[in-house]
């Protein structure tokens, strides 16, 4: 399975007894579940969330085997624009989660503090970016494909040969020239840089949260089996 993206969040509020707890993890995978199945275009992937009491922590991750992701890459024209498009799908839905998982919280008036992760996804982006300011040859970014990818990649010769060729194909952009700054400019950027450089005041950091006791763990492998709940005690 190939790590499409995650979405981490901490939303400060007191524990929730236990079957409450349990009842909430359950109900927002299920609304988040309903949300990627109507916005993402895969044919099939695997949704796992985790959150852990003591507070609310969580983390949900989205995955997809190489053969889903190239047909819903495959239905945007390029490789690029494909990627593009269902990381905009998966950042839609990982903001969908987070609203609705501090949603019954709003009288406590709490913002979540929120970790996304772009994933195998996201690096996929970044070599075709690469390769488009010429910082990497196709060759270069092919190699980091299947490295990336492993044996996944042997198990799908089409998905790399079409990458290949969008490697190859893509226009590069524009080299910028470097001239010789004028002593005016000079001056000025030594004194941006010296006001950038300035220590910023150190901020305490949160202290982590007490009384952790359980972690509720929901997932689906595919959109074919039903979801699975298991509740472990810390």
């Amino acid at each position: 399975m190939i790590d499409l993206g995650s979405t981490d969040f901490y939303i400060d509020v007191p524990s929730l007894p236990r079957h409450k707890f349990e009842e909430y993890s359950t109900k927002l995978f299920d609304e988040w579940e309903a949300y990627v199945e109507k916005f993402l275009k895969i044919p099939d992937y695997s949704l796992s969330l985790e959150v852990e009491e003591g507070s609310i922590k969580g983390g949900a991750k989205v995955a997809a085997t190489l053969y889903a992701l190239y047909i819903g890459v495959g239905q945007y024209g390029s490789f690029m624009s494909g990627i593009q498009t269902i990381q905009g799908q998966l950042s839609s839905a990982g903001d969908f989660l987070v609203s609705h998982a501090a949603e019954p919280f709003s009288d406590k008036n709490v913002k979540p503090r929120v970790k996304k992760n772009s994933g195998s996804l996201g690096e996929l982006h970044r070599l075709f970016l690469k390769v488009q300011s010429g910082k990497l040859t196709t060759e270069q970014a092919m190699l980091q494909v299947k490295f990336m990818f492993g044996e996944e990649s042997e198990s799908e010769p089409d998905f790399m040969s079409d990458v290949k060729k969008s490697f190859e194909n893509i226009p590069l952009l524009a080299q910028q020239l470097d001239l010789p700054l004028s002593a005016f400019e000079q001056e000025a950027l030594v004194k941006t840089s010296r006001k950038m450089n300035l220590p910023r005041p150190l901020r305490p950091k949160p202290e982590p949260p007490l009384g952790q006791q359980f972690r509720v763990e929901v997932w689906r492998d595919s959109k074919k089996e039903k979801r699975k709940v298991r509740v472990i005690q810390l």
